[in-house]
């Protein structure tokens, strides 16, 4: 069976204009994406990701991250990644357990050094690159830390 474009016309959500959207699938399972999917025009997905943006930077210039540098898109995505990368560190810390005061106090200590390590990092496309950083990552360099501050 080959597939055929369609294009249909369809109405943003917020500010009620319409477009057209070209689909290539059948043309019952378009429209029935047409009548059910929440639409969004170009500018107010732009305004949308401005606003998503614009808190996510706020919020990591709350943290002491400074602003990023690069374009445009690649600081939107970047600010999202680091808030995300800031969180993943974050529960890390809440969820260790410390034999000691003295363990509690080096641990805080290894987070804080990791904490300035990152905020050096101001060009988007490193945060970009190393999205894929998990939380054994962030343990892994944590423990790097310690083992310097010993």
């Amino acid at each position: 069976m080959s597939e055929q474009n369609f294009d249909y016309e369809v109405r943003c959500k917020s500010c009620f204009n319409k477009f057209i959207v070209q689909m290539y699938d059948s043309h019952d399972k378009c429209l029935w994406l047409v009548d059910n999917k929440d639409w969004y025009c170009d500018s107010c997905k732009r305004e949308y990701l401005d606003k998503k943006t614009e808190m996510f930077s706020k919020a990591n210039a709350g943290l002491g991250f400074p602003p990023l540098t690069g374009t445009q898109k690649r600081i939107a995505w970047a600010e999202k990644i680091r808030a995300e990368l800031i969180n993943k560190a974050n529960y890390l810390n809440s969820t260790l357990s410390h034999e000691d005061e003295d363990a509690k106090t080096l641990s805080d200590k290894a987070f804080l050094l990791f904490f300035q390590e990152w905020q050096t990092e101001t060009d988007a496309k490193w945060w970009i690159d190393n999205r894929t950083t998990n939380v054994r990552d962030i343990s892994i360099r944590i423990k790097e830390i310690t083992d310097t501050l010993l």
